[in-house]
């Protein structure tokens, strides 16, 4: 991009500097060409100028124009004379020089002048040959002409012929040398080069100057188009200064517009792709989730099923004839039919809760009757085990709804008596903690990973990677609790704690006016 902007600035200046250049070069082959005859053509009118005015100042007598006469040969280089029919010299430039010369201030003392003399003897010469070359036909016909006339030295002159009357009795000679005039046309085409240098150098310099005044901006613009190639839109184009409201200046803010709308598009873009790649993600979280859930259910399911199946089977054909071995494959098969039930209403209910189709009843729940409640339905399996199960004696009372959080202390309570070890400790608190209430269910134990926490949350999740029938449970018992502590607005966790393991749900103490501040 640099050699890009140095070629606009070059060219812009490549530009200017030839069209200087062009121009002076037509002045200087103009002159070269046309300057002589042009030149030519005015001392022309100069010679017919001076033809008719002093024609017609003449009445004549030659004393009376004497001072047109004087004018004329103090002003130009015109050289004149008149001269009768007869060829007497009544009047030339050489005999007035003549006169005036021998007007000496010291008469006593005077050396010929040989200068004086040649002159004399050349105008002669001049007013000779204009004398035999003029035409009487075109002096009658015009009353003048034009000649050019060569001495023997090859001294060239522009004379004018004319009659100064109707009588063609006296003549007007006009004469000037060509040497003045090819000396005027030299010193015209020097200065003309001069002054052409001049010219090409003083608009080169203004070239360059006016070439970086005006590419500046443009610099200026592709520079931030550079960054907004990048997607670097922080740069904008700043006023144009003495391109405040032109053209230029339009096209800059037209690019710091469309900078702006770029800027918005392209950030608008990259939140929807960005949304777009979350909900990608989600999809394909809630894709695997489906599927892992698919294959959890029908791991679940097919242990029960084929038990029912195969005793079913067994009962059909007659292999149990015996009485208690009917009871037997009977009461199997209710287990497992009541096994795939439990598991069949967790996840109706799990999938109530995350879609909020679950219909809620809020009361006055006492915890310490609640926690009593749960031991007492739990005693049917801390038989035999020696397991100890304490709660505190503590009367908290909260407003929510007993029968999901009844699930979740039954949830709790009875992991804790499948894992804790025959002969250990069950304890089950409430405390207050502001407007909160902190439900804690703890077991003996050697706790878990502190990687497996986050995960135990998941559906079909559980620490056994056998998944035997013997650990108990279905894998939902605690995504069933996390869905509940959304619902009623609480939060739940596990932490390894000393001597085991405590399972805890936080919830409002009045879960009602919670709700309804989060809802507003």
């Amino acid at each position: 991009m640099k050699h890009t902007r140095r070629s606009i600035r070059f060219r812009f200046f490549a530009a200017i500097s030839t069209v200087a250049l062009v121009f002076i070069g037509v002045l200087f082959l103009l002159n070269l060409f046309f300057y002589d005859d042009y030149y030519m053509a005015t001392r022309r009118n100069e010679l017919g100028d001076a033809y008719n005015t002093i024609r017609s100042s003449y009445g004549g007598d030659v004393n009376k124009i004497a001072a047109v006469l004087d004018s004329y040969e103090s002003q130009t280089a015109i050289r004149l004379a008149i001269v009768a029919s007869d060829g007497t010299v009544l009047y030339s430039s050489f005999l007035a020089g003549d006169a005036d010369r021998q007007d000496s201030s010291d008469p006593s003392f005077h050396l010929p002048d040989f200068d004086l003399l040649e002159q004399q003897r050349r105008g002669y010469a001049v007013l000779q040959s204009i004398a035999q070359n003029l035409s009487r036909e075109t002096l009658a016909r015009r009353g003048y002409q034009f000649l050019n006339i060569s001495l023997w030295d090859n001294d060239q002159y522009l004379c004018l012929a004319g009659t100064m009357d109707s009588s063609m009795r006296h003549y007007l000679f006009a004469y000037m040398p060509y040497a003045y005039i090819q000396q005027n046309s030299s010193l015209n085409l020097t200065f003309l080069l001069i002054a052409g240098g001049c010219a090409l150098l003083i608009c080169l310099l203004l070239g360059y100057a006016i070439s970086r005044q005006f590419t500046r901006p443009l610099i200026a613009m592709a520079s931030v188009a550079d960054r907004m190639s990048e997607l670097d839109f922080s740069t904008q184009y700043a006023d144009g200064g003495e391109h405040a409201g032109d053209e230029i200046d339009q096209l800059g803010q037209s690019l710091n517009r469309l900078s702006a709308y770029l800027e918005q598009t392209i950030g608008e873009l990259q939140q929807s792709n960005e949304q777009l790649a979350q909900e990608i993600r989600e999809k394909e979280r809630i894709d695997s989730m489906r599927r892992e859930f698919i294959v959890n259910v029908s791991h679940e399911l097919k242990t029960p099923i084929a038990l029912i199946q195969g005793y079913a089977e067994g009962l059909t054909a007659g292999v149990a004839d015996d009485p208690a071995d009917r009871k037997y494959y009977c009461d199997t098969i209710a287990d497992e039919a009541d096994h795939m039930n439990k598991l069949v209403m967790q996840l109706l209910s799990l999938s109530k809760l995350e879609l909020g189709a679950e219909q809620l009843y809020y009361e006055d729940i006492d915890l310490h009757a609640l926690c009593a409640e749960a031991v007492r339905k739990t005693a049917v399996l801390r038989e035999g085990r020696g397991l100890t199960v304490e709660y505190a004696d503590t009367h908290v009372s909260i407003h929510t709804d007993g029968d999901l959080l009844d699930q979740v202390l039954m949830n709790y309570l009875s992991n804790a008596i499948r894992y804790t070890a025959d002969g250990g400790q069950i304890r089950i608190s409430a405390a207050l903690r502001g407007g909160r209430v902190r439900l804690t269910v703890f077991n003996q134990g050697s706790g878990l990973p502190e990687e497996e926490l986050p995960k135990i949350w998941e559906k079909f999740y559980r620490t056994d990677r056998a998944r035997t029938r013997e650990a108990g449970g279905t894998g939902i018992g605690l995504s069933l609790v996390r869905a509940i502590a959304d619902t009623l607005h609480g939060t739940c966790g596990a932490e390894n704690v000393a001597g085991g393991i405590a399972f805890w749900l936080e919830l409002p103490v009045d879960a009602v006016n919670t709700r309804s501040a989060q809802i507003q």
